[in-house]
């Protein structure tokens, strides 16, 4: 029920206050493509070591995540930081945020301390060098809850066409762990109505296909349900006319999301 509430609030956003998805990761792939490890102290132990805490029984307590420790059989001193793929930010402009979820152990072993850093570069000892944008002690230390989502404002980075986003975890012995998840940078785009007027957008149903024209380019269009799951994803690369298959699904009101090269339209339509 959270997820889906979760997602419905987002659609919602999107609708209301037209941002962009510039990325995401939700760290379903434990490989982690693109994102950079730096074991600062030397332990051996870092970010990306683990996908999940679980508990006694093998059952995981955290979704796919980043994680590093402070905590593993015995007491860790970790300075590990984790830096992301290069996200283009060259046709960002407005408010730019970096959204992400934290989670600690609820429990005594809770006060994990991090920060989060913005760069054009992703070398280390650039990074070192910059100002953090965010630092905080969470558990104990900040609140509570151990499950927190936190925004950060980065839109002085609009206008680059390589940002790196870089959590430190740092500052902390005899915990347990971090675990970061739902990464996402969000910035503002066009307006629905400005999308379509500026971009002769057009779209309708027929015949078990959802027809999209557009004198722009459209990368890719995610359908989903008005639960929330996403239920079609496909890439189109391409403009004018496009058809896509939308036989697979049972009639009812969905929800588009279509990328473009001139930011992402969102519109529900009916089968």
């Amino acid at each position: 029920m959270k997820k889906i509430t979760l997602l419905l609030m987002i659609f919602a956003f999107t609708f209301s206050y037209a941002q962009e998805s510039v990325y995401f990761d939700d760290f379903t792939d434990d490989t982690y493509p693109g994102w950079v490890f730096y074991d600062v102290d030397g332990d051996g132990n870092n970010w990306g070591d683990l996908n999940q805490i679980e508990d006694g029984d093998g059952n995981a307590t955290t979704p796919p995540s980043l994680i590093s420790r402070s905590w593993q059989g015995s007491p860790l001193t970790p300075d590990n930081w984790a830096v992301s793929p290069a996200i283009d930010l060259s046709t960002a402009s407005g408010t730019i945020t970096v959204d992400y979820i934290t989670q600690v152990a609820a429990q005594t072993w809770d006060e994990e301390t991090y920060s989060v850093y913005v760069s054009t570069s992703s070398d280390l000892a650039v990074l070192q060098n910059e100002t953090p944008v965010f630092s905080t002690t969470l558990g104990d230390g900040a609140g509570t809850n151990p499950e927190e989502t936190h925004s950060h404002d980065i839109s002085g980075f609009a206008g680059e066409d390589e940002v790196y986003i870089a959590f430190r975890h740092y500052n902390t012995t005899d915990m347990d762990f971090i675990a970061i998840h739902e990464v996402e940078v969000l910035s503002e785009t066009l307006s629905n109505n400005q999308f379509v007027a500026e971009n002769n957008f057009v779209q309708f149903v027929k015949d078990n296909t959802l027809n999209l024209q557009a004198s722009t380019l459209l990368n890719n269009v995610e359908i989903f349900n008005l639960a929330g799951k996403r239920v079609i994803q496909n890439n189109l690369n391409a403009q004018n006319d496009v058809q896509v298959d939308i036989s697979s699904l049972n009639t009812g009101i969905y929800i588009a999301k279509l990328a473009s090269e001139n930011g992402v339209h969102t519109f529900k339509f009916t089968k």
